[in-house]
């Protein structure tokens, strides 16, 4: 098992170009502002003329859109494990002595973006680039007009930029994006990928609760960094401009994240009680006299339905066999 751990370690912490990595403006690939410019309108650009024109787009086959979305979303789930595993390992190489302060505070004007932490968060970076593949894979897809949403886009064209930021100025935190993110992307391109073969899995919602963690999670580390910067005699690295842009968009995704929760599962929800309690009434007036709801025997149809309503409300998980499965007994 150590010499497992020993030969992982080499290869995603101590090999020469990642020890060695140094993010230097306008040498490595995307390190140019222009980069994440050109690359999120050429983005923008491509999704609105797809949209647009969608009709005159090459129709792929379903069975090779869903091999096409299988082989993306396996390929992500697997680089998000090894970029999850590459950053939390160089964290802890990195990490001095018995430092815990140095997780969320960087030493300002002491740090610079280079070592294999940062090798790890320029691959996160880049990965946002192939990301966009997602988008057209929706647009190709028959259920364009309820996945491409104004989230989705959003997301997808802000990333990059404020990973850009963040690596350039060296930023405190970059490092709990990329653990978290990347956690969260191995669920979901997990999910994306087992959808596609057939086997759609049963924790979609986990992974938009998931999401959802990340940014409260990524507060929690803004609020460690804003009092370490204020409390040390140096401050903290690549505060406080880039600290607010970071704010100001995790707040946004936070928001819009809780608005798609809410439509998607909360209104559900309530929508599927109220078809069960609409289903039930309607069959109870049918009924004789006596009525039996989750083993009761209620001789008054009003007081069955309310008892009913009860239940629903209080969330309980078996309803009634009654409701469930049809079997309506009259006393």
């Amino acid at each position: 098992m150590e010499t497992l751990y020993s030969c992982i370690h080499y290869w995603l912490v101590e090999h020469p170009s990642i020890s060695q990595f140094e993010w230097k403006q306008g040498h490595n690939l995307g390190s140019s502002l222009l980069f994440p410019i050109v690359s999120i309108f050429m983005y923008l650009s491509l999704t609105l003329f797809s949209v647009h024109f969608s009709q005159h787009l090459y129709k792929l086959s379903t069975t090779t859109l869903h091999r096409i979305t299988a082989v993306h979303s396996l390929i992500l789930c697997l680089l998000s494990f090894i970029m999850l595993v590459g950053c939390s390992l160089s964290v802890i190489h990195q990490m001095p002595h018995n430092d815990l302060k140095w997780l969320f505070c960087f030493p300002a004007n002491h740090t610079l973006p280079r070592g294999p932490l940062y090798f790890w968060a320029n691959v996160f970076y880049l990965s946002k680039i192939i990301e966009f593949i997602d988008t057209f894979l929706i647009i190709l897809s028959t259920s364009r007009s309820r996945r491409l949403t104004f989230l989705h886009v959003y997301h997808h064209a802000m990333t990059p930029i404020i990973f850009y930021l963040a690596i350039c100025n060296a930023f405190s935190t970059v490092h709990f994006g990329v653990i978290t993110n990347t956690f969260v992307h191995v669920i979901m391109y997990g999910y994306y990928f087992f959808s596609a073969i057939g086997k759609k899995p049963t924790w979609k919602r986990i992974v938009t609760n998931c999401q959802i963690f990340q940014f409260i999670f990524y507060f929690l580390c803004a609020a460690a960094v804003i009092y370490y910067h204020l409390t040390t005699e140096i401050g903290c690295s690549g505060c406080l401009g880039t600290l607010f842009c970071n704010l100001t968009f995790n707040t946004s995704l936070l928001l819009l994240f809780l608005d798609f929760h809410f439509k998607n599962y909360s209104n559900n929800i309530i929508k599927d009680r109220e078809h069960k309690l609409h289903r039930f009434k309607s069959n109870i007036w049918l009924l004789g006299s006596g009525t039996a709801v989750s083993g009761s025997l209620f001789k008054n149809k009003e007081l069955a339905v309310k008892k009913y309503s009860q239940l629903i409300t209080a969330k309980i998980p078996s309803y009634s066999y009654l409701a469930t499965e049809h079997k309506l007994h009259a006393g």
